[in-house]
């Protein structure tokens, strides 16, 4: 049996007797201290966290060449849908139109009323971070437009906008001739 247990010591397999009494009758496996079965799980957390750190930094890159890099400090509390009352033209969802700025999804951007905001800036005092919510709301009006001229935003998208009301007047010459 030893000699069984010392050729299996070779290869990483463990036994039973070797590992300390957690309960009477169960022992417990400890996997960190075998270096011969992390290296599975330390490539695979390596691989992870590599992904993780791709993602944000393609996240962060899109807001900063977009010309949005304070969308990036945005962090969802939602506090600006204190405005729901107080917003000259009815927006609700005013962290909406910060995530789609970050991420440049002009559905997102046009479905919560993206280019129905008239920039007053009265959702900006309600940011707990400070964040020029005015200011965004523009350079994505003017993205949003750019994508526009280029046919890159679907009609049915920009149909549906329009029929809900969410253009604003400065912007509504150029989306009924788009659509026409």
């Amino acid at each position: 049996m030893t000699e069984e247990k010392n050729n299996n010591k070779k290869t990483g397999a463990r036994w039973s007797d070797d590992q300390p009494m957690v309960m009477p009758g169960i022992r417990r496996f400890q996997f960190f201290t075998n270096v011969d079965d992390r290296a599975l799980t330390k490539n695979l957390n390596r691989l992870a966290m590599f992904s993780i750190s791709a993602i944000l930094a393609l996240d962060v890159g899109k807001a900063v060449v977009n010309k949005i890099p304070q969308s990036i400090y945005c962090y969802e509390c939602r506090a600006c849908y204190g405005t729901q009352d107080k917003c000259p033209v009815g927006i609700s969802y005013q962290a909406e139109l910060v995530v789609a700025g970050r991420v440049t999804d002009y559905d997102r951007f046009l479905r919560n009323g993206g280019l129905k905001c008239i920039r007053c800036g009265s959702c900006q005092s309600f940011c707990v971070q400070y964040l020029n919510l005015p200011r965004m709301f523009g350079t994505m009006q003017i993205l949003t437009m750019k994508a526009l001229r280029k046919g890159k935003i679907p009609k049915r998208m920009v149909q549906n906008a329009f029929d809900q009301g969410l253009i604003n007047k400065d912007f509504i010459d150029e989306v009924t001739k788009y659509l026409s």
